[in-house]
């Protein structure tokens, strides 16, 4: 009859006190005392737990807990981080050694990165182990706040796409714990989150990137507070971690795509930046903004809509970029939901741009009126057509040509795809007022 799990682990225990000279045998003691622990349920009885003793006191020698061989380290994480889990609630060992162990265990996630690894199951199993067992919690009673920073860049740099799904939840159980069950969030630690976020960033792992907004999700009560004081303290220049690799324009647009209510209190600065003197902010903010009222939706929030108002008014603005840039966000915009709320705003002021003093503005006012008009006939209205057609007897003969070719494409679509609420008759207008520019000797 095979041996019970606790009297065999005595056993190794016993052969462990005296600790083999060779790897070799070394290995195959932790090796037979891994499977056994797994076997063993959480708060065995007291005699359980008094047979294992010499097992739980003969692993966590320096010897092993500070053993400097990859294979002996991975094997000594996972005995003591089942321990931790048979044991709990309660603390097997002293704070120090606890340290110790929490130490040995966040090095071995270094190798999640190594999917294809022989070891990459082990170092699964104790991710998954302190996940469900949430004896992370342990580190922040250790303050071993070091440690838990350590931990969160190492997820991040080690998370892949090509992770199974339990590796990335369990990364994010972890993180969760940790920082719901932390007092405050410190402000180093909520760096390491932030800087994960942001597109414009070159090389960025798109699963760390996606697992940092998870987590942000997740805890956005815990976080808002810390998030808001963060990111004003950036804005403003007084943030203690200048130097850090944060680009706050980046983290505000995926922090309005995972947890939009953390920024209520941040989105009236983005207004002040939108108004700023300095070209290259009003930039950043201008794109921003754009980027946000491009993602698909049905409608801009309440709280968003004095910023969206003053990014509208950007299309007056006395930098000719800024105003091609807007242009090129409310194209995007109604493309992606022509009969958006926000629609007849952005035609109404795209309209009055058809008459802007840079030539190349609005020529761009029109490409977008014509392009939407040609996505979605009836997004358009039949007088907004009518203004753009207008341009053919503009000063400038690229506007006058552009406007022309729109305009024939225009007619072409509306011929083509007429329906029960477009009338191509309404439209029969624009043959006549092509022709007519063939008695322009610009375009002669």
């Amino acid at each position: 009859m095979a041996q019970k799990p606790h009297l065999l682990l005595k056993e190794l225990g016993s052969k462990l006190e005296t600790l083999p000279t060779s790897k070799d045998a070394l290995v195959k003691l932790l090796k037979q005392a891994t499977p056994c622990l797994a076997e063993l349920d959480q708060s065995p009885s007291t005699s359980t737990l008094e047979s294992m003793k010499p097992f739980f006191n003969a692993i966590v020698r320096p010897e092993l807990l500070k053993h400097q061989d990859r294979d002996v380290k991975l094997l000594v994480a996972t005995c003591v981080c089942e321990i931790t889990r048979i044991t709990a609630p309660e603390a097997p060992y002293s704070d120090e050694i606890l340290k110790d162990i929490f130490h040995l265990i966040v090095g071995t996630f270094r190798g999640l990165s190594d999917t294809n690894g022989p070891s990459f199951g082990r170092r699964v199993v104790i991710l998954e182990t302190l996940a469900k067992y949430r004896s992370c919690v342990v580190m922040l009673d250790l303050e071993c706040n070091d440690l838990v920073n350590e931990m969160f860049s190492i997820f991040f740099a080690v998370a892949r796409d090509d992770h199974p799904e339990s590796v990335l939840s369990s990364m994010q159980t972890i993180m969760v714990v940790l920082l719901e069950e932390s007092e405050d969030v410190r402000e180093d630690l909520l760096s390491i989150l932030l800087s994960k976020l942001g597109r414009e960033k070159k090389a960025v792992n798109m699963a760390a990137r996606r697992l940092a907004m998870n987590v942000i999700q997740q805890c956005v009560g815990k976080l808002e507070p810390s998030i808001k004081q963060f990111l004003l303290s950036f804005m403003s220049g007084d943030s203690k971690l200048v130097g850090n690799q944060v680009e706050y324009h980046g983290v505000i647009y995926d922090l309005y795509c995972c947890a939009p209510q953390i920024l209520s209190g941040v989105l009236p600065y983005v207004t002040g930046e939108l108004l700023t003197d300095q070209l290259e902010t009003r930039l950043k903010a201008m794109n921003l903004v754009g980027d946000i009222i491009s993602l698909p939706g049905s409608s801009i929030p309440e709280a968003f809509q004095p910023i969206f108002s003053e990014f509208l008014k950007r299309l007056t603005d006395r930098v000719v970029d800024v105003r091609m840039s807007v242009l090129e966000h409310v194209k995007n915009c109604l493309l992606l939901n022509p009969f958006r709320a926000e629609a007849p705003q952005i035609i109404s002021a795209l309209c009055e741009r058809l008459l802007d003093f840079d030539e190349n503005v609005r020529k761009q006012v029109v490409a977008v009126i014509c392009d939407v008009a040609c996505h979605t006939l009836n997004a358009v209205p039949l007088e907004t057509v009518k203004l753009v057609s207008e341009r053919l007897r503009d000063k400038s003969l690229l506007v006058k040509k552009y406007t022309m070719e729109r305009l024939a494409e225009v007619y072409r679509v509306v011929c083509e795809k007429s329906s029960d609420t477009i009338n191509p008759d309404d439209y029969n207008w624009i043959p006549g007022k092509i022709l007519r520019c063939f008695y322009d000797k610009d375009f002669r």
